[in-house]
């Protein structure tokens, strides 16, 4: 469990992704409710997490239910005496749904767009007009940037500058000093204050030694990238911050269409995964790690995997038998 929460977490509690859609949607829901808790978390520890939350309220962003963890999540939603509101795009199956949406007090679930803009459009009347500004960083930082809502608000604002903010978040956060939870809280709070994270010190340059080291990953990756089948694969990763990057380089590099990034785990292999083409690399991720013992899952276009030891090379072998 992270600690450092903001004050007053008593009241209202703020669960969200660490990620810049997550850190977008967790500074809206902080703007909505003044003095709440944040707390970062994620799939694999959200059911921990949210047992161990005491709050009034709980407020639940950017955080999908793998299908594996739903009956343990109902179960501590409906023994908690909180409200909760919970806000998310990740994919869902029809009768999750519509149990989360019977035992939850808000429910707001959409895979088309990002979990910044369903939160901000569903406090929108209560916010200032300015928190739109953190909804089109997450939206674009999630690539869910293709959506009515979206088109529609950009045309008010300076594109290029929104752009810049967003690989500010995005960028910025991939780098130490800036990657603890503790840092990025404070880009949340900061958001919510309606400033722009291009204000906070430091951050800007940490983003422009971001991109220097992307660089510098991609020539690791030219030089260390592997083949089987239609996958591009790098082991051994150097910097557990780009693995997305260093997936879709492997891919790149390789000339495969899709790309895998291993990061070796204290007890487990931690599996990216990007791709150049369309295809489902959720589903890919969920069954693929299932046939080995893991889990995965994510979007279409961005997905992962937790996975054994001694099972990647199965791994990949049945990502290839569901490339088409």
């Amino acid at each position: 469990m992270n600690s450092s929460f903001l004050p007053d977490m008593n009241k209202t509690m703020v669960l969200t992704h660490a990620d810049c859609d997550g850190i977008c949607a967790g500074a809206i829901a902080l703007a909505k409710f003044p003095g709440a808790g944040v707390f970062f978390t994620k799939p694999v520890s959200i059911c921990d997490d949210l047992r161990n939350v005491e709050a009034e309220r709980i407020v639940i962003a950017d955080i999908a239910i793998n299908k594996a963890e739903q009956p343990k999540f109902m179960q501590i939603i409906q023994a908690k005496k909180a409200r909760v509101m919970y806000f998310d795009h990740h994919p869902l199956q029809a009768e999750a749904k519509k149990r989360l949406a019977g035992i939850l007090e808000t429910f707001v679930h959409d895979e088309s767009a990002s979990t910044s803009e369903l939160i901000f459009r569903h406090f929108q009347k209560d916010l200032p007009k300015e928190m739109v500004w953190p909804a089109l960083y997450g939206a674009i930082g999630d690539y869910s940037e293709d959506t009515e809502f979206v088109r529609k608000n950009i045309i008010s604002w300076d594109k290029r500058a929104i752009d810049f903010e967003e690989c500010v978040i995005s960028l910025g956060t991939k780098n130490e000093q800036f990657c603890t939870y503790d840092a990025k809280r404070n880009i949340v709070r900061t958001l919510a204050e309606g400033k722009n994270p291009s204000e906070i010190e430091g951050l800007v340059k940490s983003a422009k030694d971001a991109v220097r080291r992307e660089f510098e990953l991609y020539k690791v990756v030219k030089r260390k990238a592997k083949s089987l089948g239609k996958i591009g694969y790098l082991t051994d990763t150097p910097s557990f911050g780009f693995r997305g990057p260093a997936a879709l380089f492997a891919a790149t590099t390789t000339g495969k269409p899709l790309g895998v990034c291993v990061y070796k785990r204290e007890r487990y292999l931690d599996v990216t995964i990007r791709s150049r083409e369309p295809m489902p690399l959720n589903k890919i991720a969920e069954q693929a790690s299932a046939a080995v013992g893991g889990s995965g899952g994510g979007h279409e276009s961005a997905a992962g995997a937790k996975i054994p030891f001694g099972t990647l090379d199965t791994f990949l072998k049945k990502m290839n038998e569901m490339i088409k």
